[in-house]
């Protein structure tokens, strides 16, 4: 709990919006994955809560006849069909009326306010903040963004690059780098996404076994 009020208090130091992904067709899962139920709440309500703690300004991207019992302030249909994850970020920088930006996917349910935290704390000076991996994996859906994001965005929409990270060499960026998590009592687990009924499984078994 003081972890949280810590993050909180932080974090709104500088307005900003949030924003949740509720992801696509969930091929993978076989059935929408943001409405999978672990420890009684949905993935994308865990998301939603989360997000809450830092922040009163949270939307969902997403089809509003779906998400619309989140009650959040707004669910927002994506402005650019079929254009996957970087199609949700356009549409959330688009709708936002601040220039900071969080985004999150709604399959990360170990993610921590106090990333989210860093991210906010981090953003000062840069378009762009996000977690590079030291086996060079970028975290682009739980990224702090600004708006002066947009045109390089809508550059690789225009151009089909779709790619999430494609646009990133078109603006300034800041990397979160693994030795920056053990401070705040993290590691990489984190970022741990649930795509599939496996996944699902073993997340559920995990919290089984921590006493969750």
């Amino acid at each position: 709990m003081r972890a949280s009020m810590a993050a909180t208090h932080d974090a709104n130091r500088h307005r900003f919006s949030a924003f949740v992904l509720a992801g696509g067709q969930s091929l993978r899962m076989g059935r929408d994955k943001a409405l999978v139920e672990l420890d009684g709440q949905s993935l994308i309500q865990r998301s939603v809560g989360l997000l809450r703690q830092l922040t009163s300004q949270v939307f969902v991207i997403g089809p509003p006849a779906t998400y619309s019992f989140l009650g959040t302030d707004k669910v927002i249909p994506d402005c650019v069909p079929r254009a996957g994850p970087l199609g949700g970020i356009y549409t959330a920088l688009r709708h936002s009326g601040t220039a900071i930006n969080l985004i999150l996917a709604c399959d990360m349910p170990r993610m921590s306010a106090m990333f989210l935290n860093l991210l906010i704390q981090s953003i000062p000076g840069f378009d762009a903040v996000l977690m590079r991996h030291d086996d060079g994996k970028l975290e682009p859906l739980c990224a702090a963004y600004t708006k002066a994001c947009l045109p390089a965005i809508e550059r690789d929409l225009r151009s089909k690059k779709l790619k999430v990270s494609s646009f990133l060499d078109q603006v300034r960026v800041k990397f979160i780098r693994e030795s920056d998590l053990p401070a705040l009592g993290l590691d990489g687990g984190i970022f741990q996404n649930v795509n599939t009924p496996a996944d699902l499984e073993a997340e559920m078994e995990r919290r089984g076994s921590n006493g969750f």
